[in-house]
């Protein structure tokens, strides 16, 4: 009998450290949302299936800041389940705070046998379906890509900047046709990009897409009278950033920043 108790008494023990602590993180609440049919039908780089997360505590009247996340080249494709293990979600699922709704939408990989990109047009629609569905403030909606997602913020927020209250653009190419391609329309991006907050993140050694992509924006922008924009060279980094999307203080960055009017 003392034997048997004795176990018992070690089974609970192991079960006792193995235990989450009480007062660990709870993870997002991630749900799948689907483009209808008709809104659907009017793109064509978009997966029709898209991430929101929201906070594990909603508890709250006030609307959330909006925070959207374009994902690299790897995780292009129809398999949406795969963005759930990747940042910016994975770092919020580990912290108490979760200030943001998060919006993860997902680029097809193949468009009528051309590799897939983030088209602005298809953005724009999903981003109306998002105003018409979620509720979040207005004012601090926050833009930030990777690589492949790198292009894409810097193309949509130089198309609607009235959008964004802030991007951040990580590791990102200038141009539609590949990560050494450069738009021709550079002169009207640093235009319209110009009163934004942009905080610019690149590996100095990355040779995917050149650093000198990020320094040259960074310094057009700089030469434009852009007085919000910074760049984050990484020593010694390649194009392998994605920890840089788990930096707490980006996300405080974001927050200081709101749209007005």
């Amino acid at each position: 009998m003392k034997a048997f108790t004795h176990l018992l008494c070690l089974i609970a023990l192991a079960s006792t450290s193995t235990a989450a602590p009480a007062d660990a993180p709870k993870p997002m609440q991630v749900e799948i949302r689907e483009l209808p049919e008709a809104i659907r039908k009017t793109t064509t780089s978009l997966n029709p299936k898209f991430i929101v997360a929201t906070p594990a505590n909603t508890a709250g009247s006030q609307p959330l800041p909006l925070l959207i996340f374009l994902h690299g080249s790897g995780q292009r494709g129809s398999d949406i389940e795969k963005l759930r293990e990747q940042q910016p979600l994975k770092h919020f699922n580990t912290q108490t705070a979760q200030p943001f709704v998060i919006i993860m939408p997902q680029c097809l990989s193949d468009q009528g046998g051309v590799k897939g990109i983030w088209e602005v047009a298809d953005l724009e629609v999903l981003y109306a379906h998002f105003t018409q569905t979620l509720r979040f403030d207005r004012q601090r909606v926050y833009l930030i890509g990777y690589s492949m997602g790198g292009y894409g913020t810097w193309a949509w927020a130089s198309s609607h900047p009235a959008h964004f209250a802030a991007i951040a653009p990580h590791a990102g190419g200038l141009g539609h046709g590949g990560p050494k391609d450069v738009t021709p329309d550079l002169d009207q991006w640093v235009k319209k990009l110009a009163p934004l907050p942009i905080r610019i993140v690149h590996g100095s050694q990355d040779n995917v897409v050149p650093s000198e992509r990020s320094d040259r924006m960074f310094q057009m922008l700089k030469a434009s009278g852009a007085t919000q924009v910074e760049l984050r060279m990484l020593p010694g980094k390649d194009h392998g950033i994605g920890s840089a999307l788990a930096d707490g203080k980006l996300y405080e960055w974001f927050l200081k920043h709101a749209r007005k009017g």
